[in-house]
């Protein structure tokens, strides 16, 4: 890796408060841990440039005058 960090964990949790009790109880406490950073991601609104919403169609009937 190159940049700010020596190591990356990808972990995932049903609540934020999940995640932050697993890093400051489990990997927070290792001798070789000097410090950590937790980087949250909430919801994925894109995915390789491609927008993640389902099209929304219009049902209603067409009426003209």
């Amino acid at each position: 890796m190159s940049g700010g960090f020596d190591f990356t964990v990808i972990i995932e949790g049903k609540t934020m408060k999940s995640v932050a009790q697993f890093v400051a109880n489990k990997l927070s406490p290792l001798d070789s841990v000097l410090s950590t950073s937790t980087h949250f991601v909430l919801k994925k609104y894109k995915d390789y440039g491609r927008v993640l919403e389902a099209e929304v169609k219009d049902e209603r009937m067409l009426v003209t005058p």
